[in-house]
C-alpha cells in the first residue's frame, strides 16, 4: 500500500421497506416495486464508478448497507452495488462489511448471496421480542421470524451478528424489556445495539397521543438504561459507545476523514 494512501469507510444507503415502522424519520420509502429499485440501483452504481479518478488514493476498510430495508430488495441487486465497489475501488481483504436487514426478508437464499458478494458482518433488526410491542411499532416480523432469520444467517456462515433492540416502548414493562435483553444475550451475538425509543416530530408515532401517554418517565428511562449496561456486562458484552455493546474485538470498526 503507497504510504499516501487512506483509509476510507463507505455507507450505502438504500431507501426502500416493505412498510414504515412508525417511529422511523429515516429516508425510506415503502410501496416501491422492482422497476423502481433497480433503476436506484443502477444510479447507485453509476454514482460510486464516478469516484474511479480518486477512489486510488484510498483503501476501503468498512462497508455498511443501511437503510431503509436492504434485505427488502432482491439480493442480486445488493450484489451489482457490491461488484461496483470492487471495481472502483480496493477493499482490503479483511475489511468489515455490514448489511442491515429485517427479519421477515433474511431468507436462506438471500444470505447465502450476500456472503458470495463479500459481506461478512450482518445487522439484524429484531427491536423487540415482545409480538405486541413490535405490532405497535409498525415492525412487519414478528419474534419467531427473527429466530429463524438468526439462525439461518449463522448456518449462511455470518460469525459477525449484530442484534438491534429498543427500549422505552410505549406500555412496555421493565420486564418485558429485560426478558428481550435476555432472549438476545442468550443467542450470543458478537454485537449488540440497545437504543432508547425517540419519538421524532413529523412520524405517525408522534400523532399517537394515546401511546405518548403509554411512554416511560426519564427516570424510568434512565433506569432501563443502566440495567442495560448491567446485565449486558454481566454476559460479556463492554459498552464502547452510548448504545453499542460489543464482544471483544467486535466493536463496529468506522474510519471518520
Amino acid at each position: 500500500m503507497k504510504p499516501d494512501v487512506r483509509k476510507l469507510s463507505l455507507y450505502i444507503h438504500i431507501p426502500f421497506c416493505k412498510a414504515k415502522c412508525s417511529y422511523c424519520d429515516f429516508l425510506s420509502f415503502d410501496s416501491c416495486g422492482y422497476d423502481r429499485q433497480r433503476q436506484y440501483i443502477s444510479a447507485l452504481c453509476k454514482e460510486i464508478e464516478a469516484y474511479r479518478t480518486v477512489a486510488g488514493d484510498y483503501l476501503v476498510t468498512t462497508i455498511f448497507i443501511g437503510g431503509g430495508t436492504p434485505s427488502y430488495i432482491k439480493a442480486d441487486l445488493i450484489g451489482q452495488v457490491m461488484q461496483s465497489i470492487y471495481k472502483i475501488f480496493k477493499v482490503d481483504p479483511e475489511a468489515e462489511i455490514t448489511i442491515e436487514g429485517n427479519p421477515d426478508s433474511l431468507k436462506a437464499d438471500k444470505l447465502k448471496t450476500y456472503r458470495q458478494a463479500g459481506i461478512n458482518r450482518l445487522s439484524i433488526g429484531l427491536q423487540s421480542a415482545n409480538d405486541d410491542m413490535l405490532k405497535t411499532l409498525g415492525r412487519v416480523h414478528d419474534y419467531d421470524q427473527f429466530t429463524e432469520a438468526y439462525n439461518s444467517a449463522r448456518e449462511a456462515g455470518f460469525s459477525n451478528i449484530n442484534i438491534d433492540i429498543m427500549s422505552g416502548l410505549p406500555g412496555e414493562t421493565a420486564d418485558s424489556y429485560m426478558e428481550t435483553l435476555k432472549k438476545v444475550s442468550v443467542l450470543e451475538p458478537e454485537h449488540i445495539s440497545a437504543y432508547s425509543l425517540i419519538v421524532e416530530e413529523g412520524t405517525p408515532l408522534s400523532g399517537r397521543q394515546e401511546l405518548l401517554e403509554l411512554l416511560p418517565s426519564e427516570e424510568e428511562d434512565r433506569m432501563l438504561y443502566a440495567a442495560t449496561k448491567e446485565r449486558l456486562k454481566a454476559e460479556g458484552y463492554d459498552r464502547y459507545e452510548i448504545s453499542n455493546y460489543a464482544k471483544e474485538g467486535y466493536e463496529l470498526s468506522l474510519i471518520h476523514i
